[in-house]
C-alpha cells in the first residue's frame, strides 16, 4: 500500500473573543489570533504584498498587544489567556514559551477554562514549564468539568495512552465521545480513530466515517485524510476515488504531509483524476520533503522509472536511502535493484548524495529520454 492511512494531528486551543481558535500541529502556520489583534487569523499575511499596508498592520498589532497587555496586567482572565496565546505562536510579540505559561497561568488560576486546558497541554508537552502529567491532567479535569471540549478530548487521551493514569480504553471512548457529541473535532476525530481500529468499542468503518466527516467539516486536515482514505479504500461506504482526492487535496493544501503522498497516489494511479505523473512526483516531493518515509519510497520510484521525472538512479537511490532511514522497509528493495544497474560513477555519486555532500535532486546522470 502507497497510502499513508490515518495520520494523527494534536490540536491546541486557545480563545479569542469567547470562541475557540485552533492550531494544528502539522507543520503549517498557526492560524491563532488572541482577542484585540487587528482582524483575521491571516489578515497580516493578506497583507504581504504591499510593504505600507503591511507596516500598518504590524503598527496596528503592536498597539492592540499593548492594549492587550493593559488588559491582562489589570487582571482579565481573557486578557491573560489571549496574552498567553500571543507569546505563545509569536503574534505581534516575540515567541516566549516561559511568557505564554506565564500569563495562562495567571488566568487559570482565576478559574478561567480555556486557560486551564491551554495550560494544560503546555505542561503535557512541557512547553514553558517542564512536562508533567499530574499536573496536565489536573488542570484538563477542571477545565472539563466547565465543560471545556478540548478539555475533555485530552483527557481521553490520556486514558488511551495511560499518562499519568492506568490506561482504560473504555474512559477513553467515553471522554472522546464526551468532547465529540458537543462538537469538538479533536474529539470527533479521536472517536472516528477508536471506531477504525476498534478500540474500546467493535470495528465499525461507517461509524469511523461518520466522526471523521464531522471533524472534516470543521476543517480538521487529518480528519479529511483519514475520510478520504475511507473513500480511497472503501472502508464503509462505496469506494469514490473523486471523493478522496477532495479530501486529500483539502488536506494536503493545509500542510498535512500524509494526505500530500495519498493525493500523490491518486495522480500516479490516475483514480478520480487523469492519470499525471508529473502531479505525482510533485507531491510525493512535498511528503517526501516531510520525511513522510512512503512518500519518499514512492518518489524514489519515479525516479527509477523516469515517470514525471527525469530517470536518474543517482537521485532515486538517495530517496530510496533515505525511505529506508525513515522506517520503509522496501526502501531497500529499491536500493538493490538500483546498485545491480549502477555505473561506480553513479553509485560514488549517490553515496555522496546521502551523505550530504551533494544536493538531492536531479544529478545529472540522467538517461536520454523524455520525461514521461
Amino acid at each position: 500500500m502507497r497510502s499513508v492511512f490515518l495520520s494523527i494531528a494534536v490540536v491546541l486551543l486557545f480563545l479569542a473573543q469567547r470562541s475557540d481558535l485552533r492550531a494544528q500541529s502539522i507543520g503549517i502556520a498557526n492560524t491563532v489570533v488572541a482577542a484585540g489583534f487587528a482582524g483575521s487569523a491571516g489578515s497580516a499575511d493578506q497583507l504581504s504584498l504591499s510593504p505600507a499596508a503591511l507596516g500598518d498592520a504590524r503598527r496596528r498589532a503592536a498597539e492592540n498587544i499593548a492594549e492587550l497587555r493593559r488588559s491582562a496586567e489589570a487582571g482579565d482572565p481573557l486578557a491573560e489567556n489571549n496574552l498567553g496565546a500571543a507569546f505563545a505562536f509569536g503574534r505581534g510579540v516575540e515567541r516566549n514559551n516561559e511568557e505564554a505559561a506565564k500569563w495562562l497561568g495567571l488566568a487559570a488560576k482565576a478559574g478561567f477554562a480555556p486557560a486551564e486546558s491551554n495550560l494544560g497541554y503546555l505542561y503535557e508537552k512541557g512547553v514553558g514549564v517542564e512536562q508533567d502529567y499530574a499536573a496536565a491532567l489536573r488542570l484538563y479535569r477542571a477545565a472539563a468539568d466547565s465543560g471545556n471540549t478540548q478539555a475533555q478530548a485530552r483527557i481521553g487521551l490520556f486514558y488511551e495512552n495511560g499518562w499519568g493514569l492506568p490506561m482504560d480504553q473504555d474512559e477513553a471512548v467515553r471522554w472522546y465521545r464526551l468532547a465529540a457529541e458537543r462538537g469538538d473535532a479533536e474529539g470527533q476525530r479521536k472517536l472516528g480513530n477508536c471506531f477504525y481500529a476498534g478500540r474500546g468499542m467493535p470495528r465499525d468503518y461507517a461509524e469511523a466515517a461518520k466522526w471523521f466527516r464531522k471533524a472534516a467539516e470543521q476543517g480538521d486536515a487529518a480528519s479529511q485524510n483519514n475520510l478520504g482514505a475511507l473513500f480511497h479504500h472503501g472502508l464503509g461506504m462505496k469506494q469514490d476515488y473523486s471523493e478522496a482526492l477532495h479530501w486529500y487535496k483539502l488536506a494536503a493544501d493545509q500542510g498535512l504531509p500524509g494526505a500530500a503522498n495519498d493525493l500523490g497516489v491518486l495522480y500516479e494511479d490516475g483514480a478520480g483524476v487523469e492519470k499525471d505523473y508529473q502531479q505525482a512526483a510533485r507531491w510525493y516531493r512535498v511528503a517526501a520533503a516531510r520525511r513522510v518515509a512512503r512518500g519518499e519510497l514512492n518518489l524514489a520510484k519515479l525516479y527509477s522509472a523516469g515517470k514525471g521525472v527525469p530517470l536518474d538512479y543517482v537521485t532515486a537511490y538517495f530517496w530510496y536511502s533515505r525511505a529506508v532511514v525513515d522506517g520503509e522497509p522496501l526502501g531497500g528493495l529499491g536500493l538493490k535493484e538500483l546498485s545491480s544497474i549502477m555505473t561506480p560513477r553513479q553509485k560514488q555519486l549517490a553515496v555522496d548524495m546521502v551523505a550530504g555532500r551533494q544536493e538531492p535532486g536531479v544529478s545529472g546522470e540522467t538517461v536520454a529520454m523524455g520525461v514521461r
